[in-house]
């Protein structure tokens, strides 16, 4: 099991990780036509999104794709094979998202933080974290959660008691609040 490459998200001039997603709308590479493989152990889901929220609204502002072939246009923007991505990079299709619900985004490391080399990352493990609430693509809040993160950070290092090991490496690798903000759903 390796660590996965995160989403990012372009917030306030600094580049956060997308740690949980509650909601619908995010880019779906299959959606658009295009077919995927693995990137490498690090990206099983064959893509990277990184969003930006510039005047508010979501935005694809870049793509990296897995993919055998030269995949087609994206917004009419042509990918390039670039050897420090996935295989294949749109930059800039500037898509807008119709996303709605919430986004858990992180940056910044933390002092003494567990080791992780499994999954995403959760929101936990960063020292400023942010909750953004989007309608069809539009921000509405942007709400500060550095302070409640650290607060569970201590007690969210493994499994939950009783769980099975099995079942926490699946969660390790997936978006849920449950895991990247335990006690919160």
């Amino acid at each position: 099991m390796t660590a996965q490459i995160p989403d990012e998200v372009l917030f306030e001039g600094r580049r956060f990780a997308l740690t949980a997603v509650d909601g619908g709308g995010l880019f779906d590479p299959a959606g658009h036509g295009l077919e995927t493989r693995p990137g490498g152990t690090a990206c099983y889901r064959g893509h990277i999104c990184r969003y930006t929220t510039a005047g508010q609204r979501l935005t694809l502002q870049d793509l990296e794709l897995g993919s055998e072939h030269e995949p087609p246009p994206l917004c009419g923007v042509r990918p390039r094979q670039d050897a420090e991505c996935l295989e294949w990079r749109y930059r800039r299709p500037d898509l807008p998202m119709s996303f709605t619900g919430r986004l858990l985004i992180g940056t910044g490391d933390v002092a003494d933080s567990p080791y992780l080399n499994m999954g995403f990352r959760p929101a936990w493990m960063y020292s400023d974290v942010r909750e953004l609430t989007f309608r069809d693509g539009r921000l509405l809040t942007a709400t500060d959660h550095s302070a409640e993160l650290a607060a569970v950070r201590s007690e969210a290092a493994g499994p939950v008691a009783g769980e099975p090991t099995g079942q926490w490496i699946s969660r390790t690798f997936s978006l849920s609040y449950d895991y990247s903000w335990p006690g919160r759903s």
